[in-house]
């Protein structure tokens, strides 16, 4: 048994498919294959049964799955370790935020980041709260900043928090929703609601439309943009509208669930050795947090 065929047993499992599996792993199908073989045989188990045209685990393959995934995540974690013991930090990190915090704010850390840290590179784009998990699971980024709507038991993702953000379901203030004492879930469906949407293929009941009319955004200021111009409704972060809130351009709908509170987050890959530039950025991010 060797860290190979453990890393072919987890994506087959993952994927279904020998072929897709050698695809994202860019190896010989054959190659990849044999590892799963000469794996079945190493331990004496079938780990695969056929489904139709799909892999499927056998309860052998599933007993196993979840130690091979952690094998394979200390394996990265060992390798990081030895890198950050040598120095030899990434020369270019991908980051990926949601807007959840103001502009000017990133802005401003982000001048900040490269100026500590030259030597290395930074990418920050800006993603759906929705899809921050996914882009880190999928290695497309290495690290992501935002609102964690829905902690998953992943072992490939660490999730750290920074800080509570305050999220408020809110509507201009010429809204009549703005205008009464209670405002009930029927009365909310029947109004437009601008609302959060995403690419990942997850489904995510908490970003799930309420309204019965709703027109969606990957960017909470999209979001703000049109409950300004419509007569639209929606759920924003705080510090995003907190200006709007005191100018009394916006209002705070009197709802049940009017005021929430969720996890602002690092998102990392579990075998990912925390540069010290994000060392820095998820410090300052709490210390912004905490003051607000």
């Amino acid at each position: 048994m060797n860290l190979t065929q453990i890393e072919a047993f987890c994506t087959v499992a993952d994927t279904g498919s020998v072929s897709e599996a050698a695809r994202q792993l860019e190896c010989n199908r054959t190659k990849l294959s044999m590892s799963i073989k000469a794996l079945e045989k190493d331990l004496d188990v079938a780990l695969f049964v056929r489904s139709g045209n799909n892999l499927v685990l056998s309860e052998a393959g599933k007993a196993i799955y979840k130690d091979s995934q952690n094998l394979l995540v200390t394996a990265s974690r060992i390798r990081q370790t030895c890198a950050q013991v040598c120095g030899e930090f990434n020369a270019e990190i991908w980051i990926a935020r949601d807007d959840s915090l103001p502009d000017e704010l990133w802005q401003d850390l982000s001048h900040r980041l490269n100026n500590r840290f030259p030597a290395t590179a930074f990418n920050i784009v800006l993603a759906s709260s929705g899809d921050l998990t996914n882009l880190v699971a999928t290695s497309q980024v290495d690290f992501a900043f935002g609102v964690d709507y829905e902690r998953i038991d992943d072992p490939l993702i660490t999730f750290q928090p920074l800080g509570k953000i305050r999220l408020m379901s809110v509507c201009r203030s010429s809204n009549p929703l703005a205008h009464l004492r209670r405002v009930s879930d029927d009365e909310l469906r029947k109004a437009m609601q601008a609302v959060m949407v995403y690419l990942n293929e997850k489904d995510n009941p908490e970003l799930q439309p309420f309204s019965l009319r709703h027109i969606g955004f990957s960017s909470f200021d999209y979001m703000l943009n049109t409950i300004l111009e419509e007569d639209a409704w929606g759920v924003l972060p705080e510090p995003l509208i907190r200006h709007l809130l005191r100018k009394q351009d916006l209002a705070v709908i009197k709802h049940t669930y009017g005021l929430t509170q969720e996890d602002y987050c690092m998102f990392t890959s579990s075998g990912m050795a925390e540069h010290p530039g994000m060392s820095w950025l998820a410090d300052k991010l709490n210390e912004y947090l905490f003051d607000f």
